[in-house]
């Protein structure tokens, strides 16, 4: 299907049918591979972020550089399956721009009430239709494969007031308040979605939306960005993968490359051509030491060089 027809398809969706076909492909962030479901005209992850270290339940994250995650009852097991819980300025990364990137891959943002709005609208505001299967009464027919993963409470006790699974929050970059914001609802014992507030400094899910509102292209965009740019790595310090994303504004033959404090180079990332478009390649560092590091990317018109660092 070419994309004149593809858009045209997209156009005339009712808004409220959804599919379970994912959207193209999957998303390769922070040392973990995310699936894509297509609900309406929005493009979601199906799993919930688990990225960052984590803290115990009653630390405060901090504005540190680190993203610092609780694990339900202080297990990193539960992070593994049910994804991290983020208090809302560190799924924000201390913005309170709706709609921003936040913690999410490049390319993704936080989704802000009106967006989450949407989502219900998309499912008749059947919340069972975004459970996954197994998840209290989910039927999962959305795709969405929500998982309830309780919440880090603001007393820092981890609880989700009763047994695991017995509830699911997301997060929305939409703030209520300078010290609450919006949040998504999914009661595992009936079908109801519920919107409402609670504060900044509760622990939950993050589920991130593509900024593309068809999301059919997952690493290019569809309008080319009218200069190269090389962005920040994320996160940064890492440990041991890392994001680092860049624009081109024509195809473009790219080498992308790490480089230790003394010059030398220690990676080749990536050696090939590229479209014009927003791309994102990531680095595993396990095998190397803590340190500074520097990456450049170099085309046969610009040579752009960036700063960061791994902690082990």
């Amino acid at each position: 299907m070419n994309k004149y027809y593809t858009f045209l398809f997209f156009l005339f969706i009712p808004t409220y049918i959804f599919s379970q076909n994912p959207c193209p492909g999957t998303v390769d962030y922070a040392g973990k591979t995310y699936n894509t479901v297509q609900i309406g005209t929005q493009c979601w992850l199906k799993e919930n972020l688990d990225l960052g270290t984590r803290i115990n339940a009653v630390d405060t994250a901090k504005n540190n550089g680190i993203i610092e995650k609780y694990c339900y009852n202080n297990d990193t097991a539960n992070c593994t399956f049910y994804g991290g819980l983020y208090t809302w300025d560190e799924a924000m990364q201390y913005t309170i721009t709706p709609k921003t990137k936040g913690i999410c891959p490049t390319g993704w943002h936080i989704p802000s009430y009106d967006e989450l709005q949407t989502l219900a609208t998309n499912v008749n505001n059947d919340g069972n239709k975004l459970k996954a299967i197994g998840q209290g009464t989910g039927t999962n027919t959305s795709g969405f494969s929500a998982l309830l993963a309780g919440t880090r409470t603001s007393a820092g006790m981890g609880s989700i007031y009763g047994s695991l699974g017995g509830w699911g929050f997301f997060w929305s970059s939409t703030q209520y308040t300078s010290t609450s914001s919006y949040r998504t609802i999914l009661d595992g014992a009936d079908s109801i979605i519920y919107l409402s507030d609670k504060g900044k400094d509760y622990g939950f899910s993050v589920r991130c939306l593509k900024d593309d509102a068809t999301g059919i292209n997952d690493h290019t965009n569809n309008t080319s960005p009218n200069s190269i740019e090389l962005l920040q790595n994320y996160p940064n310090p890492f440990n041991p993968t890392t994001t680092i994303s860049f624009t081109l504004p024509e195809r473009s033959l790219v080498v992308l490359s790490i480089y230790n404090e003394l010059g030398q180079k220690v990676a080749e990332l990536f050696n090939g051509d590229k479209p014009a478009g927003s791309h994102s390649i990531e680095w595993n560092a396990g095998k190397f030491v803590s340190g500074v590091y520097f990456y450049e990317l170099k085309t046969d018109k610009f040579t752009l060089t960036k700063k960061l660092i791994l902690m082990k």
